[in-house]
């Protein structure tokens, strides 16, 4: 497998190297905490790159996920219409609000349908934008999607969707995707925390007891043998958008 970049040099040093291709990663943080705007910093990152970039949203309405991005630097809107950016819509499509953007994608999804309804508009996107591309995908968020699905619910589906990925890499021959899933603790129940843990080959989490000044990142969880975790704490803040890491 190939190690691919996160675009921030500290932060690669500290994951042993990087990330693994086909790879997820879980960023748990609690109800202050900044530390999502990492997703989004890595995403513009490998995006400059020539990958594509993937938005799961289960919790904001696309105006105020625009807006709460726009103070991390990350345009949503632009990136769509630039044609390196798609959203798939699950707030919408669960509360039905339609939007005329080409780049957001909704479908009548309900718990009982949900999984073949989502494999259905990522396989559209894969055909109508991806192409030749890596997808690099964010949930937004996992604590969301369990609130709307039903914490047991998505459990199961997270799953599934974890075979199929792994039927993805048998058979299909394209760029494999990284993943990057965002936790809410405050929002999320133990359970959900360990089984996304399980499933996933990287852990970064954020303690915020000064939010929104600075916090501390630490990286639970990494493959990679280079991956010291004597070396694995850092000083996280954001400075005019951007992401800074200091190590502590």
């Amino acid at each position: 497998m190939e190690i691919l970049s996160t675009g921030i040099p500290p932060l690669d040093e500290a994951l042993g190297g990087g990330l693994t291709e086909d790879s997820n990663l879980l960023i748990v943080y609690d109800r202050y905490s900044k530390g999502w705007a990492l997703a989004f910093e890595m995403l513009k990152n490998r995006m400059e790159l020539g990958d594509f970039g993937v938005i799961i949203d289960s919790v904001l309405p696309f105006s105020a996920l625009a807006t709460e991005l726009k103070a991390v630097n990350f345009d949503v809107e632009a990136l769509g219409q630039e044609g390196n950016l798609a959203i798939i819509d699950l707030f919408s499509s669960f509360y039905g609000v339609e939007y005329s953007r080409e780049f957001i994608y909704t479908a009548d999804i309900d718990p009982g349908t949900f999984l073949p309804k989502y494999e259905r508009v990522y396989r559209r996107i894969l055909r109508e934008r991806i192409g030749n591309r890596r997808p690099v995908g964010i949930d937004v968020t996992i604590d969301g999607l369990a609130f709307l699905l039903g914490t047991e619910n998505f459990i199961s589906i997270f799953q599934r969707l974890m075979a199929e990925k792994e039927r993805a890499r048998i058979t299909e021959k394209r760029k494999r995707p990284l993943n990057i899933f965002l936790l809410n603790k405050g929002r999320a129940s133990e359970k959900l925390v360990s089984w996304v843990s399980l499933y996933s080959q990287y852990v970064i989490e954020f303690v915020s007891p000064n939010a929104p000044f600075e916090e501390t990142m630490v990286i639970r969880k990494s493959p990679l043998p280079d991956f010291n975790p004597l070396k694995s704490q850092y000083r996280f803040r954001l400075s005019g958008g951007r992401v800074e890491l200091m190590p502590l």
